[in-house]
């Protein structure tokens, strides 16, 4: 498989405009006016498969913590959702993440990856997918790579039926579910095929889950954070302890048309790939282009804590 171990200027930035325009502009710490000024650190624990070094501070060593509120007009379907939402973010450009032993991959819905002459993985994989997915978690290379500049771990709480849908009015002791997406961007595709994104044939990756009451749990959220307060700060911890198994978010029924994640009806580990097929125009001799969108899906236990705090 080709090994590309730079990125150059114009993918990362087009990278950085496809991620932000998924995940809707978020209020950067750095653009208000009295900025709200957060931390971040995992909690470590003996059977967590994601952890993160030292404290992440946001707007400092290229991380980025965000809060806010966003609308979307679909997704929210659950009793009491009313698609407004609250959110927040670790945004980190450093390497800095690490998973562990993240093992027990299920059933693939495509798992063909070579579909037209070339085949979509990971850097320095070659197994199969889901498989791939783990070696590419678990190289013992600290993540973000070159190839995937940015990571993306969000916390909101649309499609989780909340009533309540303001993370930062959560009292001490609250507690509620939420929707989690952790995403793994390495560049934007489309045709033709000789342009420089389809060229690469690096899968994107996101991780996605709902948070939800299974009985495998005793009835505890899979996915939840609960405010606290610590050392007299305001604190939010993220508990995640999934197999991405939400029965109200097992849609495999994907758009094969959009380059949007199907993040609203899938909960599951989700690459992206595109394919391109031509036809000529009737009139002329124009050669029109159309781009296929695939989302090989897996699943497999994720578990990890981490916490937000302003100080």
């Amino acid at each position: 498989m080709t090994k590309h171990r730079t990125l150059k200027a114009v993918g990362f930035f087009a990278v950085l405009a496809v991620a932000l325009a998924f995940l809707a502009l978020p209020n950067s710490q750095a653009g208000a006016k009295k900025p709200i000024r957060w931390k971040a650190a995992f909690v470590n624990f003996a059977d967590t498969n994601l952890t993160g070094s030292g404290e992440f501070v946001g707007g400092v060593d290229h991380v980025n913590i965000n809060n806010g509120f966003g609308t979307n007009d679909t997704p929210c379907n659950l009793a009491g959702d009313s698609g407004r939402y609250s959110y927040i973010e670790l945004q980190v450009f450093n390497p800095s993440l690490q998973f562990f032993n993240m093992g027990g991959f299920l059933s693939s819905g495509n798992d063909d990856l070579c579909l037209d002459g070339r085949c979509y993985g990971f850097p320095y994989t070659e197994t199969t997918w889901p498989f791939c997915v783990a070696d590419f978690l678990n190289n013992n290379n600290p993540h973000p790579t070159a190839e995937y500049p940015l990571i993306i771990l969000r916390f909101t709480t649309c499609g989780c039926g909340n009533f309540a849908t303001d993370l930062m009015a959560m009292k001490d002791g609250d507690i509620l579910p939420v929707h989690m997406l952790l995403q793994f961007f390495s560049h934007t595709w489309g045709c033709p095929p000789n342009s420089p994104f389809t060229q690469k044939t690096f899968l994107n990756l996101m991780m996605n889950a709902h948070g939800w009451n299974p009985l495998r749990l005793g009835g505890d959220f899979d996915v939840k954070i609960q405010r606290t307060t610590e050392n007299g700060l305001l604190t939010w911890t993220a508990y995640v302890d999934t197999v991405f198994d939400n029965q109200e978010y097992q849609s495999l029924d994907f758009d094969s048309t959009s380059a949007n994640f199907p993040a609203t009806t899938s909960d599951n580990i989700l690459g992206q790939y595109a394919t391109c097929d031509s036809t000529k125009a009737l009139k002329g001799n124009k050669t029109i282009w159309t781009t296929t969108y695939h989302y090989p899906w897996a699943k497999a236990p994720l578990k990890f804590q981490i916490k937000f705090w302003k100080y």
